[in-house]
């Protein structure tokens, strides 16, 4: 049985898998001739249905290519989770809410010090790129959203955050699912992604998964090196020595995939040097690259942590926040012009925190919190409902007043596609997050 008290880190590590180059670094074949007979680095320079291909070939039509891997009315979803159980009260502030300033004192945020939304909200002062989509109308603030799960551990909170099910103990992910759903059986690790080490459990579906992305560039079978090129030829012999059916074989031909994609990813994305810091900066830049590769991917995912602030809250979440931003401004900076109106960017995080400061300048593991939908479909506003502290004692936690499951179902229905109901089980009201016919975004 888990220690109820398990740190964020050791939650993630349960909640992950290792990549196992026998099924995450799988590459379809038809998929891997696509890609290397379009150019892999297309989108760097051309944006989406525009290849080298299309420049380097004079006479060739463009239009026989124009859809590229995702579809021309196809949506990506980039999905940041914040690990460790975000503070939704400093970082949406109530800034005319009395039991604000007398139950999370003496780490409050005063109105001062944040940035004016309208007359009773404020927003983290280190997170101006989310007022730029606010003043865009493209920020959607859903408040109140949680899991009525009854117990408070990082693990338990964070597989229901990440499996999207109402009941039960899950043993899939809602981006796993949307997956089945989505490719109906057949095998493409180019359909989404997490860019990091392991895999999380929401990526994870009965018959798919997603792949991993690593925090650098893949170089193993890509560099001439002669002697690298000996284990490269060993390996390529070994899928075909013993046939496609035998364990061999098949072990052998996982591996000669692993190769191709990094063949393939090689062109995309940087030396580690050579990405900006923080990790989450990193991993963002390279969502980014991926998208404007037109690869195929429709869900990104990438998280980081430590939300967890027991102690010393005001110094480590202003980290975060500066850190969100951060990320968020490479993102936008890096993705393409073209692929504007093609991204939409969500958060979430396994709780919130209580609303009663404890004696370490910190806060507790809490229930609801505000979270994030912002993109050039998204209509911008305050969703949900905002939780009353009204009566909260110490150790008392606020109400919810819209299930994850809702949240997740909202963003599927609106956005991704699919059928809903088997992706998000016990979905049940549409928030309504999305415009018809999305404008472009803002310029960062």
């Amino acid at each position: 049985m888990l220690d109820p008290d398990i740190s964020t880190t050791a939650a993630l590590r349960h909640l992950s898998v290792p990549v196992d180059p026998g099924d995450a670094l799988a590459l379809d074949r038809r998929r891997f001739l696509q890609l290397v007979g379009m150019g892999v680095g297309a989108g760097l320079v051309a944006g989406p249905g525009t290849t080298l291909l299309d420049m380097a070939l004079p006479g060739l039509d463009p239009s026989a290519w124009a859809a590229g891997p995702i579809g021309p009315n196809d949506g990506v979803l980039v999905v940041i989770g914040m690990y460790g159980g975000n503070d939704g009260l400093n970082t949406v502030v109530r800034v005319n809410d009395g039991l604000y300033y007398d139950q999370h004192q003496p780490i409050t945020i005063a109105p001062e010090d944040t940035i004016p939304l309208d007359a009773n909200t404020g927003l983290n002062q280190h997170l101006p790129i989310f007022k730029q989509f606010w003043d865009a109308g493209q920020l959607a603030i859903v408040e109140g959203i949680g899991h009525p799960h009854a117990g408070f551990s990082h693990f338990e909170c964070m597989a229901d955050w990440m499996g999207g099910k109402k009941h039960g103990v899950p043993d899939t992910g809602w981006v796993g699912r949307w997956l089945d759903d989505y490719l109906g059986g057949s095998s493409d690790l180019f359909a989404a992604a997490e860019i990091g080490n392991s895999l999380p459990l929401h990526m994870i579906g009965a018959s798919a998964v997603g792949t991993t992305v690593p925090v650098g560039k893949p170089s193993f079978g890509v560099a001439a090196d002669p002697q690298q090129q000996k284990f490269v030829d060993a390996i390529r012999d070994l899928a075909t020595t013993g046939g496609p059916t035998t364990w061999q074989g098949r072990v052998g031909q996982a591996q000669v995939d692993q190769l191709e994609i990094a063949k393939t990813l090689n062109p995309i994305i940087p030396e580690s040097d050579d990405l900006p810091q923080p990790e989450i900066v990193s991993k963002l830049d390279i969502a980014a690259r991926l998208i404007n590769a037109n690869l195929g991917l429709r869900v990104i995912t990438a998280g980081w942590a430590d939300f967890d602030s027991h102690a010393g809250q005001p110094e480590m979440h202003d980290a975060r926040m500066t850190e969100l931003n951060a990320a968020l401004t490479q993102f936008f900076s890096r993705l393409h012009p073209d692929w504007g109106n093609r991204v939409t960017v969500v958060t979430f995080s396994e709780f919130g925190r209580t609303s009663h400061a404890n004696d370490g300048f910190g806060s507790d593991h809490g229930t609801a919190a505000p979270h994030f939908v912002f993109g050039s479909a998204v209509k911008g506003g305050f969703y949900g409902q905002r939780p009353s502290l009204n009566g909260l004692k110490a150790w008392d936690r606020m109400p919810i007043h819209v299930h994850n499951v809702d949240y997740y179902g909202s963003i599927v229905q609106g956005w991704l596609g699919g059928d809903v109901s088997t992706v998000l089980p016990g979905f049940s009201e549409d928030l309504g997050l999305f415009a018809r016919g999305g404008l472009r975004l803002c310029d960062f």
